[in-house]
């Protein structure tokens, strides 16, 4: 074989030897770069789910602020309505006494209180009250009550407190349950 023969076959070896290379560096490339790319996917496939997480979590806790702020609101507008009820309702036991109201409600307290301790020896009584009750009680009558209604005593120290304002604090807590679930059930 010529020096000519076996330079070309050389040229050639080199040139298919250098061709290879070139698509082995090719395909290295292809796939560093394919690889890259789905890292990157990978990197933002996680970063969409880390800030969609983290965005659930935050409206999750605003949803729990709001929920527990409006029934804050309602259960502070449900006392402030209670509150008007009862101030209502002290306004009109106030306004009793002396009228005919009064005095049929006074003599109902007494009868009741007269009742439940029979050896009472004194009434005490709202002084608008006493007039309507003197015909028909045989106990003593002191006139100091502030309200209406009675509180019946016994030499021994014993007494009935019934009197309007210890009636409705005795009644309240039902009344101001019974109030709360209508109105729950009517909203």
């Amino acid at each position: 074989m010529a020096l000519r023969d076996l330079l070309t076959a050389l040229e050639e070896e080199g040139a298919a030897d250098h061709q290879k290379a070139q698509q082995a560096r090719r395909r290295q490339a292809a796939q560093i770069l394919s690889d890259a790319r789905e890292r990157g996917t990978r990197i933002q496939a996680d970063a969409v789910a880390a800030a969609e997480t983290s965005a659930r979590q935050e409206a999750q806790s605003l949803l729990i602020a709001a929920r527990s702020g409006a029934r804050r609101a309602v259960r502070t507008a449900r006392d402030d309505a209670l509150a008007e009820v009862l101030g209502r309702v002290h306004q009109r036991l106030l306004a009793l006494p002396g009228s005919p109201e009064g005095a049929k409600a006074a003599m109902a307290c007494a009868d009741e209180a007269l009742a439940a301790l029979p050896h009472a020896s004194t009434l005490r009584v709202h002084p608008a009250d006493a007039m309507a009750l003197q015909p028909g009680v045989a106990t003593h009558l002191v006139t100091d009550l502030g309200t209406s209604g009675v509180i019946a005593e016994d030499d021994q120290g014993r007494y009935i407190d019934n009197t309007y304002a210890t009636r409705l604090a005795n009644l309240w807590p039902g009344i101001r349950a019974d109030l709360s679930r209508s109105w729950e059930q009517g909203s």
